[in-house]
């Protein structure tokens, strides 16, 4: 689940970005996917636009433009954040990066989750009931990044690029390897997470939606 970040990802970005990451403000959510966030990067384009050739429009990448990458990560074992910031599931997910060229070193990320989760007992994600251990389901997400940084690729540009196990624990420890900017960028000066949405469903036990202005729904017993 996605934090409402100012994150972004960068869990390490944690990377970038579905499901991964998320940073916590308070009382929200990031997830922590943040990739998470997983940011890839592919083929440059010669050129650069000038500034005002930039789009303004911050949830969504101008996708009439050629991609920089298109890449796939694979994540398992991913705290995934209730509404009051506790650790409700484990997420096994596959992110879906693209990425286009805005400018002179700036960059738009469109980063699709789409996975499994499975749950801890206690407070349901919506905390409005309760939800038991082992109660399974799938999710969706899908996160915009604004990145400003160098571009200096370490991973390919195309192709399912790697796969990271994040070790994450009930308590929101992850000891494991995981996606990170540095992957495809260095040095970054900027990061901004300007649009995610999560929704994780269960067969019977209800539908939970986190997105950037706030949540609804709950997976309860």
């Amino acid at each position: 689940m996605l934090r409402r970040l100012s994150v972004v990802v960068l869990a390490g970005l944690a990377l970038f970005l579905r499901r991964t990451t998320r940073e916590k403000s308070g009382g929200g959510s990031m997830r922590r996917i943040l990739i998470a966030l997983t940011v890839c990067i592919g083929l440059l384009v010669t050129g650069a636009p000038h500034a005002s050739a930039i789009p303004t429009d911050l949830d969504s990448c101008p996708t009439d433009r050629p991609t920089l990458y298109d890449v796939t990560i694979g994540n398992r074992n991913v705290a995934d954040f209730a509404s009051d910031g506790h650790v409700w599931a484990l997420d096994t997910y596959l992110q879906h990066v693209q990425v286009w060229k805005l400018g002179q070193k700036h960059y738009c990320f469109r980063i699709e989750y789409e996975g499994t989760w499975t749950s801890f007992a206690g407070v349901s994600p919506g905390g409005t009931g309760t939800i038991s251990e082992g109660i399974t389901g799938t999710f969706y997400g899908l996160r915009i990044l604004r990145l400003t940084g160098e571009f200096n690729p370490q991973y390919p540009l195309s192709g399912h690029v790697a796969d990271f196990d994040w070790q994450c624990e009930a308590d929101g420890t992850c000891t494991g390897p995981r996606p990170s900017p540095g992957m495809y960028f260095s040095p970054i000066t900027n990061v901004n997470s300007t649009w995610y949405e999560f929704h994780a469903t269960s067969a019977t036990n209800g539908t939970w939606h986190d997105t950037k202005y706030g949540y609804s729904g709950d997976i309860t017993d």
